[in-house]
């Protein structure tokens, strides 16, 4: 009976993970049957402690299975072994423990293969990350009617295009709102290399620092899951009169509604835009995404300052092409203003098509 109550005591703590929570709620039941093979697997496959430690009771009082002493002390022991580790301070556990959260609390959909690519979108094993995508597209087509002198070269039609992002989690829950705080970098460079002298026509540069707060399991939030609070630096890394750059702050929602994710972002520019004046007439000041994931296939919607003729329209679409799923066919079409720094304020009408290997 003592043991009984501390597993009771257990679950009142405990933010579970969904698995989790149906099985328990089979187990509440008394329908043992079918609570064992969940609590197992989240035991083998999940490393799920408190799992291991209801496995243990339930082979030592022959619930849902025979009594068996042997086993139950090798989940009571296994679930010793993780109460001690979990004891001991480890920031890089924190981070994955916080980060887990927010993709437990997405509502999984009916289709594996759909439920397999949001979890593959959300969730990462690994203290460096993809941050935003990672993509190479060595045929980009790009027409906006002006093609100005870049470094005293003329710009041709058909350039290679990519992009390389990554993030760095470096602690978690510093206020108890289960936040997990990140370093950012992402760069962006439009290569001419079908050009003779295969120049680099522009490359930006956006470093950030933010954090990101779950908000999930608070009541009445039950579509927004997250909400980003970041600041931002990005520039060209020119001089005279070709240097773009600006500093922002930004917040972002993140929601669900079904398999259908939508990202609401808000900008302020801090300092100056010398360099750069009209910049904001250009960018707006936020900008909408929609994330279709359908089976293996990721579609993206990308609308910023829409209400305006300075308007910008982005679809991506990506689709794995290896078995293992860590290479993606990638295509983006992009028309409006806003595409690069160095010609904000040209119309470009543009599609490319290479593979990422994030999204």
């Amino acid at each position: 009976m003592t043991k009984f109550l501390l597993i009771i005591s257990l679950f009142i703590t405990l933010q579970a993970s969904t698995e989790f929570e149906d099985a328990y709620e089979l187990y509440k039941m008394r329908n043992f049957k079918e609570s064992l093979p969940l609590f197992t697997n989240l035991a083998k496959v999940e490393n799920d402690y408190d799992a291991a430690y209801i496995l243990g009771y339930m082979y030592e009082h022959g619930e849902g299975c025979k009594e068996d002493l042997q086993a139950s002390q090798k989940w009571y022991k296994f679930a010793s072994r993780g109460y001690y580790w979990q004891s001991q301070p480890d920031p890089s556990r924190d981070i994955k423990k916080e980060t887990r959260k927010l993709y437990k609390s997405i509502k999984k959909p009916l289709d594996i293969e759909t439920a397999e690519t949001i979890k593959q979108y959300a969730e990462s094993l690994y203290s460096i990350k993809a941050h935003r995508a990672n993509y190479f597209l060595p045929l980009s087509y790009r027409d906006n009617g002006k093609y100005p002198l870049t470094y005293g070269h003329d710009s041709f039609k058909v350039e290679t295009e990519y992009q390389f992002s990554i993030k760095y989690d470096f602690y978690a829950n510093l206020l108890g709102l289960s936040e997990v705080y990140s370093i950012g970098y992402t760069q962006k460079s439009f290569w001419q290399l079908y050009a003779k002298s295969a120049f680099f026509r522009e490359t930006n540069y956006n470093p950030e620092i933010f954090t990101t707060i779950p908000v999930a399991h608070i009541r009445h939030f039950e579509y927004l899951k997250a909400l980003r609070l970041s600041f931002e630096h990005q520039s060209n890394g020119r001089g005279g009169v070709e240097e773009r750059s600006w500093n922002y702050v930004v917040g972002t929602f993140y929601i669900q509604m079904g398999a259908i994710f939508t990202e609401i972002k808000f900008w302020k520019d801090v300092g100056s835009l010398e360099y750069n004046p009209d910049l904001m007439s250009y960018l707006g000041h936020g900008q909408l995404k929609l994330i279709f994931p359908y089976k293996t296939h990721i579609f993206k919607l990308i609308s910023r300052n829409s209400l305006s003729d300075k308007r910008a329209t982005e679809i991506n679409y990506s689709y794995p092409v290896t078995r293992a799923k860590d290479l993606f066919l990638y295509v983006k079409a992009f028309s409006g203003y806003g595409e690069s720094l160095i010609d904000y304020d040209h119309k470009v009408n543009k599609i490319g098509i290479g593979f990422s290997i994030s999204r």
